[in-house]
């Protein structure tokens, strides 16, 4: 088979998989009206609640620390390895266009593809629900599904941004509400799972040249992400030596960026961009003069519900279903 009958193929696979997993979530904030309602919602509310939990349930850690790993956590870490993989057996095609490699679209098409029959393994792997617990929704696969699909960037505009990152967030809380995963898997939650997605998301950006989605340029924080900041920020508080100006410093990123997200989020922009740092991450430099890392968590926590959360751009792509429901007094 050629390049072009395999991408005309990973296409229809794509459509198929969008298709059987669309009618089971629905776009609700289109306007400004909407979006002041979703403002206000208790799924908004609960979102903000589930970044903020799980920043603090690695205030102190670094990647390397223990941390409960449960069977699921596994499972989930292999998965995203195996996503991984599919990189190296669908390389980028030679074209003319710098950025957005149609390569992407069947990358993208085997992950969407994989999704539905992933989320009904990891609904299997469900806790048994205490006496009286709701049951699963008879669409949990699918919502699930849908929200995975969605958060490893856009097929049709080969691109990635925060309200992709904002996806694999509602996914997250999703198999937290179906008992896959529990409250005490929250730090292998975002040091060992989030950590694996970040990892391939600069994979896949760099190999399939992802445009940034709705990027502000210089005036943003990141062409890409903002939890990985928050999450990062969290894991150095109180941390006796890296403070927020360490940042500047290029040999302690190659040291502890392993261990530290944030370190290796500030060393990878500066190994995919050019020029003096303060010129081309003005906010993360500005941010590298504040004294506390906790001041740094709670302004990116307000940050993220102001410009991820609270901009129509992003989330009007944001779908509801039963696991992220829309109640609105509208009458529509």
């Amino acid at each position: 088979m050629d390049a072009a009958s395999g991408l005309l193929l990973a296409e229809a696979r794509r459509a198929a998989a969008a298709a059987e997993n669309e009618g089971v979530l629905t776009k609700r904030i289109c306007d400004q009206r909407t979006l002041q309602h979703w403002k206000l919602s208790a799924s908004h509310a609960a979102l903000m609640q589930f970044a903020n939990d799980l920043a603090e349930a690695v205030v102190g850690r670094a990647v390397s620390d223990t941390c409960e790993e449960r069977p699921v956590i596994g499972a989930l870490l292999a998965e995203f390895d195996a996503m991984a993989a599919w990189i190296d057996e669908i390389p980028p095609i030679q074209q003319a266009m710098r950025y957005g490699n149609k390569a992407f679209k069947a990358w993208h098409a085997r992950m969407a593809e994989r999704a539905p029959a992933l989320m009904a393994e990891l609904l299997e792997q469900r806790a048994a629900p205490e006496s009286g617990a709701p049951a699963a929704p008879a669409d949990a696969a699918a919502e699930l599904a849908a929200y995975f699909a969605e958060a490893f960037g856009s097929p049709t505009r080969i691109d990635y941004g925060t309200g992709h990152e904002l996806q694999l967030l509602a996914w997250l809380r999703g198999l937290e509400l179906m008992q896959v995963l529990d409250p005490a898997d929250r730090p292998a939650v975002v040091l060992r799972v989030f950590e694996r997605y970040l990892a391939l998301m600069r994979r896949l950006q760099t190999t399939y040249c992802l445009e940034p989605a709705g990027s502000h340029g210089v005036w943003g924080l990141d062409d890409y992400q903002h939890l990985v900041f928050v999450f990062g920020a969290a894991q150095l508080v109180g941390h006796a030596r890296i403070q927020p100006s360490s940042i500047h410093d290029e040999e302690l990123l190659a040291e502890a960026g392993a261990d530290y997200l944030y370190l290796a989020a500030v060393a990878f922009i500066r190994k995919v961009k050019k020029g003096p740092f303060g010129e081309h991450s003005p906010y993360l430099n500005d941010i590298s003069a504040i004294d506390s890392w906790d001041k740094v968590v709670k302004g990116l926590l307000r940050m993220y519900e102001g410009e991820v959360l609270g901009k129509l751009p992003v989330v009007q792509h944001l779908r509801f279903g039963a696991l992220l429901p829309w109640a609105t007094p509208y009458n529509d």
